[in-house]
């Protein structure tokens, strides 16, 4: 009797243990063909961002350890007067090398001259009009007394051609604003009669930035028929292009050669344009994205030059550059920057308490922003409007709303 209760006990402990079980089987199986898949895990390579130890620049921490710009509370009037005198008047622009068009201008430049003055400050701008027709100027944005505020018909009488006005203001809240015609105010602002203001806070705070820029974004309607006579060498296409031309291929330009060189206009060279034919188009109800309140814009410009031509930001790494955006253009912008995020400081002169951290910023009609970020990964980056029309001159790109972040030694 011990010897069966014995032997009934090893067989129950043998069938229990497991060599025979299915399941036990399946279960080892599976356990030899996860090792065989499994991959050591390997960290990233971070030798290209900056040949830097740390990864502080994949994150954003150095952004969010940044002050905000002060906000004002008072202003002391200083006793300075920042006197300007602008003429407004028509001449010929070159948005890009090679084309040409008829423009307004103050002081023959499109954008104007920029105003700068500090909290406290009077501004005087002494108008004089030498257009065939009326103008005048309004201060977007800016606080001031209603006599000044340059609308025709409700604050003031219109600049008649030969005659002048002049504004006179407290500059009265630091920021980006704008200045611009407000008669007959789409085809004259169209047409390039602009510019930037900028006053600068009493306080300071402490925000310091290394570098300062400046975008105005502006749109152009180019003609495609041409109007007079208009001087052209049988050599450059591109020449008198403003008042038409008949079309050509279009054809992509050299990105590359453009980052490095831009497109000048170099007398030396038989074609200033060669390798970037970019024929002005005919205005068409096809033109999607570039068609805006009813005009078919067909150049886009920064500072009143389209890509290649625009100018560069230049960084060292390190850096911290702040840029100031504004958008006088009938068009909507999200502008977009490369290889960086970036802060969004203040919105239409009111610096922001708590400001966000993007790569993409929506500029509207009328509206301005002031951005900074951290030049922390060399290289040649683009920031350029992510409405890809707008990036085109005369549809063929690249062109119009792009610069080139370009890092120095």
């Amino acid at each position: 009797m011990k010897n069966i209760i014995v032997l009934t006990f090893v067989f129950v402990l043998i069938f229990t243990t497991g060599g025979c079980s299915p399941n036990a089987t399946q279960q080892s199986k599976s356990t030899k063909i996860e090792s065989k898949n499994q991959r050591p895990i390997t960290q990233p390579n971070i030798q290209g961002y900056g040949n830097k130890k740390n990864i502080e620049i994949l994150t954003t921490l150095k952004l969010r350890k940044l002050p905000a710009l002060p906000e004002t509370d008072a202003i002391k009037p200083t006793g300075n007067v920042k006197e300007y005198k602008l003429e407004a008047k028509p001449a010929r622009w070159e948005l890009v090398s090679g084309v040409q068009t008829d423009a307004y201008t103050f002081n023959g430049t499109v954008p104007g001259p920029t105003i700068r003055a500090k909290e406290g400050d009077t501004i005087r701008v002494i108008l004089k009009n030498s257009l065939s027709e009326e103008t005048s100027i309004h201060w977007h944005g800016l606080h001031i007394p209603n006599n000044m505020d340059g609308v025709p018909s409700f604050t003031q009488h219109a600049v008649k051609p030969g005659e002048s006005f002049t504004y006179e203001f407290l500059a009265n809240h630091a920021g980006t604003y704008m200045y611009h015609s407000h008669f007959n105010s789409i085809p004259q602002i169209d047409k390039g009669l602009y510019g930037l203001l900028v006053i600068d806070p009493q306080n300071k705070g402490t925000l310091k930035h290394d570098r300062e820029y400046t975008m105005l974004f502006g749109g152009w309607n180019v003609p495609n028929r041409s109007e007079g006579n208009q001087k052209q060498s049988g050599n450059d296409q591109m020449s008198g292009m403003s008042k038409g031309m008949t079309k050509e291929p279009k054809h992509k330009g050299n990105i590359r050669s453009m980052m490095e060189h831009g497109s000048q206009n170099k007398d030396q060279q038989k074609n200033p344009h060669a390798g970037m034919n970019m024929p002005p188009t005919e205005s068409s109800k096809d033109n999607a994205g570039s068609t805006v309140m009813g005009m078919d814009y067909n150049y886009w410009t920064i500072n009143g030059k389209s890509f290649p031509d625009t100018d560069p930001i230049e960084v060292k790494e390190g850096e911290l550059v702040h840029i100031r955006l504004a958008n006088i253009s009938n068009g909507v912008h999200p502008m977009h920057l490369h290889g960086h995020d970036f802060r969004i400081i203040a919105k239409d002169g009111h610096p922001l308490p708590t400001p966000s951290i993007v790569n993409t910023v929506t500029v509207n009609p009328g509206e301005t922003y002031d951005i900074d970020f951290i030049a922390d990964n060399p290289g040649e980056w683009i920031f350029h409007c992510h409405e890809l029309h707008h990036t085109t001159n005369a549809d063929v790109e690249p062109g119009g709303l792009m610069v080139l972040v370009k890092y120095m030694k």
